[in-house]
């Protein structure tokens, strides 16, 4: 029995590693000068890196996951490319010269594999990680804290600090019970000093999120209420400093500020990941 279930897991073992073999294998990709090659990955472009000039790319206007490619002139030496994605994934190709290419349209699919291999710089987490998380944590029914502001009818309330790593995440319900919508012009996170009572420039130092949940509508209907999630690197915990969070209202004066402390930080829900 001991013998069979040992066989199983070497059997699965070794299929595994045929499908990390196989997403690390380079694609081949045949370009010609004459006609545009358009390769379609399933998530936005984070880089593109030619092996050689020859290869002439570019990302359209207003679209992230697309990417379209020629060779420079006819009979271009053999080079390679390199993709990555926003959700961490690297794709690997062999470029070669054609004049009559097997395909000008290549639709991409993700790797077979879980984890993504890439790690991008000032967080340790993805852009695909980052939307799971802060979508989970939109739902989350726990209220941990209750740091307010309120202006006229119009509240705004810090109801979940959490953190993963050197991320930081903070959850925002927007409630609007007046009859006027309320319409998000922008939000702001600084990093200010409490101690100083005339404020420059040089001693405010704004920190932008690495991602934004419910940003994309930003109109919070009367009676109503709205829930943000915002995901930003650590901020430095010291004594006398708080990171300010504000709220401005398009085309109005109901402008909302939350305050929030080292002590409010070091009291972050962990994220078991």
């Amino acid at each position: 029995m001991k013998k069979n279930i040992l066989l199983s897991f070497l059997c699965l073992l070794l299929l595994q590693l045929n499908i990390v073999a196989q997403d690390l294998q380079p694609k081949v990709l045949e370009l010609t000068s004459q006609k545009t090659t358009t390769l379609v990955f399933p998530h936005p472009i984070q880089s593109v890196d030619r092996g050689s000039r020859d290869i002439l790319a570019q990302v359209p206007e207003k679209v992230e996951n697309v990417l379209q490619l020629k060779a420079a002139q006819r009979g271009i030496m053999e080079t390679n490319l390199t993709v990555i994605t926003s959700d961490g994934r690297l794709y690997s190709f062999e470029v070669s010269y054609a004049d009559k290419p097997a395909t000008t349209l290549v639709k991409l699919e993700p790797p077979a594999t879980g984890a993504a291999p890439v790690v991008f710089a000032n967080t340790d987490l993805n852009t695909e990680q980052l939307k799971t998380i802060t979508n989970l944590l939109a739902g989350d029914p726990r209220y941990c804290y209750g740091i307010q502001d309120q202006v006229g009818k119009t509240k705004a309330t810090l109801e979940g600090i959490y953190v993963q790593g050197n991320t930081f995440f903070y959850r925002l319900v927007l409630s609007n019970k007046s009859p006027v919508p309320y319409d998000i012009d922008f939000v702001r996170f600084s990093l200010r000093d409490r101690r100083q009572v005339k404020r420059t420039a040089a001693q405010e130092e704004e920190r932008l999120p690495l991602y934004a949940y419910g940003y994309e509508e930003k109109t919070v209907e009367a009676g109503s209420q709205k829930t943000l999630v915002f995901a930003l690197e650590k901020v430095p915990i010291t004594k006398g400093k708080e990171l300010v969070v504000e709220l401005f209202e398009k085309n109005g004066g109901r402008h909302l500020q939350l305050k929030v402390r080292s002590k409010d930080l070091v009291q972050a829900c962990a994220l078991l990941l």
